[in-house]
């Protein structure tokens, strides 16, 4: 059964370009940045309220989602950044209804996101995509390539041999900038929380993307450093990077 679901994985995460899609927002497209967030899932799983029972162990390296920033509009509108986070779509009109998605997409994504008990998968549509005017289908592919394409390369494998360590945010961010070729290290972002045991474990990484240099990613040109008043890093201290 775990080699049918690696298997499907790949086959789907591999279909079509190697880079990302070329995403177009239908409209409120005047944003620069995407951010692109990551989970690193035993230890997101392991923290808050955690997964539900029947979440997928089949991967370390999940994902979260993609969220492009303020758009301009917003912005000449005085409207904080910290609301735009907090509320995304909710600006604008859009329905609260589930992404129309092939079986094969929503069965992978059953497995490398966060099985939570409020439906991350619709939750990442209503909030972060669904005003833009993405076809839901190509949003979620493209996200999914994208996930792929870390966890094969030297970043995730970096990773994914850290599992059980102690680490650092630096260490993080020296394998970060090696991985992908680039100067912009506050591009990545890591985010930690306490797990049963009361370690600080990391649970996301994500990374701040110019949106016009999307379909580039993994390209450096596509990785610029996330903004000071947006910069997030919860991981202050040594955190744990822990297994299943």
């Amino acid at each position: 059964m775990k080699k049918t679901i690696s298997c499907l994985i790949s086959a789907l995460a591999f279909t079509g370009a190697a880079h990302a899609a070329d995403l177009q927002p239908a409209q409120h497209a005047d944003f620069p940045r995407y951010t692109y967030a990551l989970t690193w899932q035993p230890g997101f799983c392991s923290t808050g309220d955690g997964c539900l029972p029947e979440q997928s162990h089949e991967v370390q390296i999940g994902l979260h989602g993609l969220w492009p920033s303020e758009p301009q509009s917003l912005i000449t509108q005085n409207v904080p950044v910290q609301q735009w986070w907090a509320k995304g779509c909710a600006f604008f009109p859009h329905v609260h209804a589930v992404p129309a998605l092939p079986a094969e997409t929503r069965d992978e994504l059953k497995v490398v996101m966060p099985q939570l008990k409020d439906d991350l998968l619709l939750h990442e549509y209503v909030k972060h995509a669904q005003c833009f005017g993405y076809p839901a289908q190509q949003f979620f592919e493209t996200a999914l390539k994208m996930r792929q394409a870390v966890v094969d390369g030297g970043f995730g494998d970096y990773l994914l041999g850290q599992a059980g360590q102690t680490r650092t945010r630096q260490e993080l961010q020296d394998a970060f900038a090696k991985a992908f070729g680039t100067d912009q290290r506050r591009s990545l972002q890591l985010q930690c929380g306490k797990d049963k045991q009361g370690r600080n474990v990391l649970t996301q990484f994500w990374f701040t993307l110019k949106a016009d240099k999307l379909a580039s990613f993994p390209a450096a040109e596509s990785f610029v450093d996330t903004p000071d008043g947006e910069y997030e890093d919860s991981c202050a201290e040594p955190f744990v990077l822990p297994g299943w």
